[in-house]
């Protein structure tokens, strides 16, 4: 097994510095934080009745975090569309949020020819491209950034433009409250946990090699659960699955019987944020997992607030899964099936 505290190792297998841009994850936010500051919408913008995030891959995670960490915020509904299509319910009263990290993502940009032939307010997160394009032709308030600090120049590596980055909208649009004191606050908490954070990654990738990771998390933290599957998916290049608390309680705890000789290990993200009833949930839900013979742990995110603690989790399930990489020889950069498949879709078009 390969020694994960040894550089030289590491270097060997992340040619195109994976392990530099999964540490500037507070740089990135910093960046796109600061960015957002001197945006300035329409007021029929903050008269939208609903929103739709418009992304895949990587670039969907903002839409999956603002769900679960602002749900006793937002005034209207949010819904994220993995899809070329939007749906029938979309109007001239709907904000659509284009998130694209190159800006060439064909179903973004197939959404926004739809959001533009049908009069939706239209804003969005690119680092350029056709999007990117489209934002400056048309004068829309968006974020294109330069994406320097993610060196891998891998779009899932810059989890922190996509996340804070349609946080930021958000809040500029006035669909939120949250301070800029309290966004530092939560940053310079994640950064002082830094070395604990990947040290806790280490010691859990150790336990999860050679399993199929199952994450477990409630509430606010609903949307790390999404974002960590995909993390283990195109990373460490392992099957992974995620679920909720406490919707699982109701099904999935009675799929742990078959098939028998199953290698599953259950991570619970849990979180002394969470309200009462859940934290009862975690516990009893843990003594099910290991009552069937299945490894369990859990992670419990540092920091005093929910967006301290979501980006914690941000910050370990990105060590965690580029730990988990390396521990299987896999060089974390590549996604050699997804670009296999970008070219078979290509032919004959």
């Amino acid at each position: 097994m390969i020694d994960l505290d040894n550089p030289g190792e590491l270097k060997r297998l992340d040619p195109k510095d994976v392990i530099g841009s999964t540490g500037m994850f507070v740089s990135q936010c910093r960046q796109i934080w600061e960015l957002a500051q001197d945006l300035e919408f329409p007021e029929d913008y903050k008269a939208c009745q609903n929103i739709v995030v418009c992304g895949m891959g990587g670039s969907a995670y903002g839409g999956y975090v603002a769900s679960s960490l602002f749900k006793d915020q937002l005034k209207i509904p949010l819904v994220s569309i993995n899809d070329y299509h939007l749906p029938a319910f979309v109007n001239g009263k709907t904000l659509a949020i284009l998130s694209s990290y190159s800006g060439g993502t064909e179903e973004v940009l197939s959404c926004k020819a739809e959001a533009s032939g049908n009069g939706l307010k239209v804003t969005g997160i690119t680092s350029g491209g056709k999007l990117g394009d489209f934002f400056k032709s048309v004068g829309v308030p968006s974020l294109v950034f330069d994406p320097r600090f993610n060196p891998s120049g891998q779009p899932r590596l810059g989890t922190g433009y996509v996340v804070l980055g349609t946080i930021a909208l958000l809040k500029k649009l006035k669909f939120l409250a949250l301070s800029d004191e309290e966004v530092n606050k939560a940053l310079d908490e994640l950064e002082a946990d830094l070395e604990n954070i990947k040290q806790k990654a280490k010691n859990m990738s150790k336990k999860i090699f050679g399993a199929i990771p199952i994450i477990v998390s409630a509430e606010f933290l609903a949307g790390n659960a999404h974002i960590l599957r995909n993390q283990f998916n195109e990373t460490a290049k392992s099957f992974s699955a995620f679920s909720h608390l406490p919707e699982l309680n109701h099904h999935l705890m009675e799929g742990l019987t078959n098939p028998t000789g199953k290698k599953l290990f259950v991570l619970f993200i849990d979180s002394d944020l969470y309200s009462d009833k859940l934290k009862k949930r975690v516990k009893l839900t843990q003594d099910v997992v290991g009552k069937n013979n299945i490894s369990f742990d859990k992670y419990k995110p540092s920091g005093v607030g929910k967006l301290s603690q979501i980006l914690n989790v941000l910050s370990f399930g990105g060590y965690l899964s580029l730990y988990t990489a390396f521990l299987y020889g896999q060089d974390p950069s590549v996604i050699p099936w997804v670009d296999y498949f970008k070219k078979q879709l290509e032919v004959g078009n």
